[in-house]
């Protein structure tokens, strides 16, 4: 199973929901470039952004990984946790008053995958795994 081509499709539809979302708080807000202190717009720019701050360097693992022969289900559950914890996290965004739950477990499963991923892609690059 393609897992790297499966996570990137999932994240290129969450990034095209996102990038909706700047697109119609743009149009309300009649701002067009930075957010003019409006804070939903504010909010759906950073989701957005956030959202192209994490994906390429993971989608690259991935990838690099999936192609040097990395275990399918470790690649799987890579793909699980990272693709749910972009959703949780970009859905999200913005969308609770004081702490949000959803954008925190979404950052942790975002930052364990990339740290798991990243030891892996060393482990296996040394021949250690």
């Amino acid at each position: 199973m393609p897992i790297t081509l499966i996570s990137a499709s999932l994240i290129g539809l969450l990034l095209i929901y996102l990038s909706w979302g700047v697109v119609k708080e743009r149009q309300r807000t009649k701002v067009s470039i930075g957010d003019g202190g409006d804070d939903r717009l504010h909010h759906a720019i950073r989701a957005h952004s956030n959202l192209i701050e994490y994906a390429p360097i993971t989608l690259i693992l991935f990838g690099l990984l999936e192609s040097n022969g990395a275990n399918h289900w470790l690649m799987l559950a890579f793909a699980t946790f990272f693709v749910v914890g972009r959703y949780m996290h970009g859905v999200t965004f913005g969308k609770f008053e004081g702490r949000n739950p959803f954008r925190f477990y979404g950052t942790l499963f975002t930052w364990l995958t990339i740290l798991f991923a990243s030891i892996t892609g060393v482990l296996m690059a040394l021949h250690v795994i």
